[in-house]
């Protein structure tokens, strides 16, 4: 009798606590726990519980995620069209919590999942990418770690889908750094560093850093195998490659049969028919063709049941996530409609005040025009009587450059201050590009000489030889 007291009393206990919404949260936290050891069945029973629960107690939030569980569910079973639905009912029973930014960043996640299912990667990329700005909104720090962390993930893992690499190792090395950098992780970001980073080593094995990809699971392995359950075939399929690539074919087959078993546990095909093409891979590299072709056989067998369950499913689904970016779109566009009517009345308005305003500037710029249109003539006529009094020889030369050209024997004082008025003068003449036969026609000397008085104006205001005299002169009037 007492033995069968203390077998009910736990039942009866668990029985009668009272279902709260803070109890539903937290259970819903433990949840994805569950589905990321990858046990999938008991995943879907208790969410099915959790809902109900939810709908007793008319909890608006764990409805959302009960629904938002079955999309995911059903989505990743490839029922695309139940997935959609669920997710809808989602979206619906959301807009009671609109400032539940984790909420909708898991709406947002499930549709990038959606189209990510289906194979709009590029669209997936897009909705994760909104995810990163809902994290970066929120100022609770560790739901951004969870929002951005997950959503980098998933876009490197899109792009591995794209066949993209680079893009992929980015993103999955930022997601993990973003994690690095945390004290404490919760359990679910945890497995979630360690998954990943065993993918990022795939990369490894792939470019033949052997050593590097030793090293690192070598530093998750004992952590792998203690957090991620049946998603330790990542573990041990990454081993079996490592094996692979060195040769030791029955240590790789050995560890790639681990991973077949809990791929199998999981549930997971799509998991099952890449790890069945990777032992028939490396059974052929192992001189074994009749277990590499059962295998072969196995991969193109579930690649075969995959693509037929899907390809029903997958028309309806695109149209319909198409036609939700279509009406996305055309809200979008009403709303810049509106934008720009009230951008051409602002503009009409402006234009009325800018008209009055050019009319005021333009008189201004006409009478400056005006006025700088007499400057050069003025200075034009100033030049050319300077020109004259040169040819000429005139001892008014001096002083008539002077008036014109203020700046220019100030700045060649600065820069040779024992610079007498003979030496002035010629180059004053250099400003004005009279040639070497010219200047010495009208000072009545040999243009060798004028030649020499060139060269030593040259040492004596240090201007190199590669440079010409004419523009250096130029250049010390702007200076």
């Amino acid at each position: 009798m007492m033995k069968i007291i203390f077998f009910i009393l736990p039942i009866l206990l668990t029985g009668q606590q009272k279902i709260t919404p803070q109890h539903i949260d937290a259970e819903y936290s433990k949840l994805e726990i569950l589905y990321a050891e990858a046990k999938t069945d008991q995943t879907f029973k208790k969410n099915i519980f959790l809902l109900n629960e939810s709908k007793k107690i008319n909890y608006s939030r764990g409805i959302a995620m009960g629904y938002l569980w079955l999309s995911f569910y059903y989505s990743n079973l490839r029922n695309y069209k139940k997935g959609l639905d669920y997710l809808k009912l989602a979206e619906e029973e959301a807009k009671h919590s609109k400032d539940d930014i984790k909420l909708q960043s898991e709406i947002t996640k499930q549709l990038g999942g959606n189209y990510y299912n289906v194979g709009l990667y590029q669209e997936a990329i897009n909705e994760y990418k909104e995810n990163i700005k809902l994290a970066d909104d929120t100022d609770d720090h560790n739901a951004k770690i969870y929002i951005k962390s997950l959503a980098l993930f998933k876009i490197g893992v899109s792009f591995k889908k794209r066949k993209q690499p680079d893009s992929c190792k980015w993103y999955l090395k930022k997601g993990i750094s973003l994690l690095q950098k945390e004290k404490k992780l919760p359990h679910i970001l945890e497995m979630n560093k360690i998954y990943y980073s065993l993918m990022l080593t795939e990369y490894d094995v792939a470019e033949n850093k052997i050593d590097l990809a030793e090293r690192n699971v070598k530093a998750v392995e004992a952590r792998a195998k203690k957090i991620l359950a049946n998603n330790n075939y990542q573990l041990y399929k990454v081993k079996a490659m490592i094996y692979a690539a060195k040769k030791e074919y029955d240590s790789a087959i050995s560890n790639y049969q681990k991973a077949i078993i809990l791929a199998k546990n999981s549930g997971n095909k799509e998991r099952l028919k890449v790890l069945y093409g990777d032992i028939s891979k490396t059974y052929e590299e192992a001189g074994d063709k009749e277990f590499s072709k059962q295998y072969l056989e196995k991969s193109n067998h579930l690649k075969d049941s995959l693509d037929n369950a899907k390809q029903p499913a997958i028309e309806n689904a695109v149209k319909e996530l198409i036609g939700r970016k279509e009406t996305n779109v055309k809200t979008k566009t009403r709303f810049l409609v509106y934008i720009i009517w009230a951008g051409i009345l602002s503009a009409i308005i402006s234009a009325f005040l800018i008209i009055k305003r050019i009319r005021r500037k333009n008189k201004i710029l006409n009478a400056k025009e005006q006025e700088t249109q007499l400057l050069n003539q003025q200075l034009n006529l100033a030049f050319e009587e300077v020109i004259q009094l040169a040819k000429s020889n005139s001892p008014e030369f001096i002083t008539r450059f002077q008036e014109v050209y203020p700046n220019f024997f100030k700045n060649l004082l600065k820069v040779e201050p024992q610079l007498v008025n003979t030496e002035l003068k010629f180059c004053a003449l250099l400003f004005l590009h009279f040639s070497t036969k010219d200047i010495a026609a009208y000072t009545f000397v040999q243009p060798q000489a004028i030649q020499i008085r060139k060269n030593r104006l040259r040492k004596k205001l240090s201007i190199p030889s590669n440079e010409d005299i004419y523009t250096w002169m130029q250049n010390i009037n702007q200076a």
